[in-house]
């Protein structure tokens, strides 16, 4: 028996069975293993353990998740890799794309305060935002947590200078004016503006904990490449789990945080321990049937989603996907900086048969940056709106030819001795093989040479975001991706012409598309200071038909998600915006 989840709506059916889960052999390195530091040598633990069977809290057990690689940056501010976020959400706590500050979400989509936070007290022009925090939170460590650490947290990101030199990036500085400590657990913000998602863009940042960042900071250093150099994936949080160990490539360790006061709505996890463990898609859905990991999120290959379905061992939620997944352009280099070369591109590809190819009967399409989960945009909208591109030769033809390109002796279409030879990257081997097939094949056809490569994904993001690389090892045109989108859509930050980091390489920017648009920051900037959902709304229309029509990213689809799981687990529950991380701390093992 299965159970399907819609967004609001949660419908359970549950069977009785017998727990399945096989434990791997025990060695040093094997990411299975129980995790260590919890094991009894000197009664320490005893007693903890004790303390908490009085207070009725007693997790147990341990769940192995099976995920892509981590780049390892375990707070806020060095990149948007989701599997690192995961990580973030268990040391921080929260749900959908960022971890908890003052403000988390909740399992339907809202943004409420933290179980941090004793209370909050809004102006009514909504400009000045004072919380008062619980007394005697603390770390995972036992540091406390208090205004202090608050003050320092917003310090750290608002500078940015500092964070932009350490390869950051924060935007904080552009939406509060100045934050003030009003005493030990109660801290002022005065922001510049009111925003239509002041929630979301100003509250929900982990709160860092200053005895941690400053711990053992050379002189002649920043706080903020200290943290960036030293520190940054092994962070201590107030969230439901703390890391034990990261084994760069392999595995993150955590064990509960004995400290955790619970999520918003008092819930602390049952289980105990918990290995975020990287595989690969050669062998994942292998791990899952051997037992090797309990849970893989996010599956949308149907040959994988099939399997899992014919073993009663196993079960799984699915749930339209809150995003999509893309072929993003750089669109400030080599000949995809032309509108007409993206738009070309986007006509080379069969989208139909590309999502069949890749995903097969579990794949939706989309044709923009949205996703059908918000309030903003309905199906009907879409396809009155929209351009829906499809493999169309004469399309292609008209198009560049209307711009000056003409095909050379080698059939592929060239312009003032500038050859369509395109260059993608894709983060793993299955991406590349669909694309060889449909882009590859169709390129030759459309006089567009592809040449599409499968990058090891943190590679793959060193590229993307230009981390570490210098201008002359700049090579990829288009990147093979995927994107989450907020619960509450600010675009600024991602779309905005603020946001491009220039030269290419000398730091982390967020507008990782490097779109440059006239109107398309006009439209932003409407729809961050938007007084009304009426404006929001309109604003947001526009801007999507706009991104359809420059095609800074191409759609490629969306997905029907299953998180896959065994049977061990008992009250595993996901939805588009409530991840597995939250989802565990409401499961059990059998």
């Amino acid at each position: 028996m299965k159970k399907f989840l819609t967004l609001f709506l949660v419908l359970t059916l549950i069977v009785s069975f017998t727990a399945c889960s096989k434990k791997a052999e025990e060695t040093d390195t094997d990411p299975n293993n129980d995790v260590e530091v919890e094991e009894n040598d000197d009664g320490q633990d005893v007693e903890e353990e004790e303390e908490e069977e009085e207070e009725g809290w007693n997790p147990s057990g341990h769940v192995t998740i099976g995920t892509p690689n981590y780049n390892g940056f375990f707070i806020n501010g060095w990149g948007n890799n989701a599997y690192d976020g995961n990580i973030r959400q268990l040391v921080f706590g929260g749900a959908s794309t960022s971890p908890a500050g003052l403000m988390t979400s909740t399992e339907d989509g809202q943004i409420v305060e933290n179980s941090i936070v004793e209370s909050r007290e809004k102006s009514d022009d909504g400009i000045v935002h004072t919380f008062k925090l619980k007394p005697d939170l603390v770390y995972s460590d036992g540091t406390p947590l208090t205004a202090d650490d608050v003050i320092f947290t917003y310090d750290f990101y608002m500078n940015a200078e500092d964070i932009t030199a350490a390869g950051g990036t924060s935007s904080l500085h552009e939406y509060v004016d100045k934050v003030e400590k009003i005493d030990d657990l109660t801290v002022k913000f005065t922001l510049k503006a009111k925003y239509y998602a002041t929630d979301s863009l100003v509250f929900i940042v982990n709160i860092l904990c200053e005895e941690w960042a400053m711990k053992d900071k050379p002189a002649d250093k920043t706080i903020q490449q200290h943290v960036k150099d030293s520190i940054i994936s092994n962070p201590i949080g107030y969230g439901p789990y703390k890391i034990v160990e990261y084994k760069e490539g392999q595995y993150v360790k955590l064990t509960v945080n004995e400290n955790y006061i619970g999520n918003y709505e008092g819930i602390k996890p049952e289980i105990k321990d918990i290995i975020a463990k990287v595989v690969s898609d050669e062998t994942q859905l292998d791990e899952l049937l051997t037992g090797s990991i309990d849970i893989l999120p996010g599956v949308v290959e149907a040959e994988e989603i099939e399997a899992v379905k014919a073993d009663d061992n196993f079960d799984y939620c699915n749930y339209p996907r809150q995003g999509y997944g893309h072929l993003t352009f750089h669109a400030d280099f080599g000949p995809v900086r032309h509108k007409e070369v993206r738009q070309a591109i986007a006509y080379t590809i069969d989208r139909v048969v590309f999502r069949e190819a890749f995903l097969g009967k579990y794949s939706l399409s989309t044709d923009g940056p949205y996703t059908t989960n918000y309030w903003m945009i309905d199906e009907k909208w879409v396809d009155d709106n929209l351009t829906k591109y499809t493999s169309d030769k004469e399309k292609v033809n008209e198009i560049l030819s209307a711009a000056g390109w003409a095909k050379g002796s080698d059939g592929i279409w060239a312009k003032d001795g500038e050859k369509l030879e395109i260059k993608v990257a894709a983060g793993s081997q299955d991406w590349a093989d669909t694309l060889n097939l449909t882009m590859g094949k169709a390129g030759k056809e459309f006089g567009i040479k592809f040449d599409v490569s499968f990058v090891d994904f943190a590679i793959l993001l060193d590229h993307y975001y230009g981390q570490g690389l210098a201008e002359n090892e700049r090579k990829y045109h288009m990147y093979a991706l995927a994107t989450t989108l907020d619960i509450v859509y600010d675009g600024y930050d991602n779309w905005h012409s603020d946001k491009i980091v220039d030269p290419w390489g000398s730091g982390v920017g967020t507008n990782t598309s490097r779109f440059n648009n006239d109107k398309c920051d006009e439209l932003l900037l409407t729809m961050r200071t938007a007084e009304s959902d009426e404006v929001y709304k309109n604003a947001y229309r526009e801007w999507v038909i706009l991104m359809n029509d420059e095609m800074p990213v191409l759609p490629l689809y969306s997905n029907d998600y299953h998180d896959l799981y065994s049977k061990r687990l008992k009250g595993f529950n996901t939805n588009a915006i409530w991840g597995w991380v939250p989802a565990l701390l409401k499961t059990t093992l059998k």
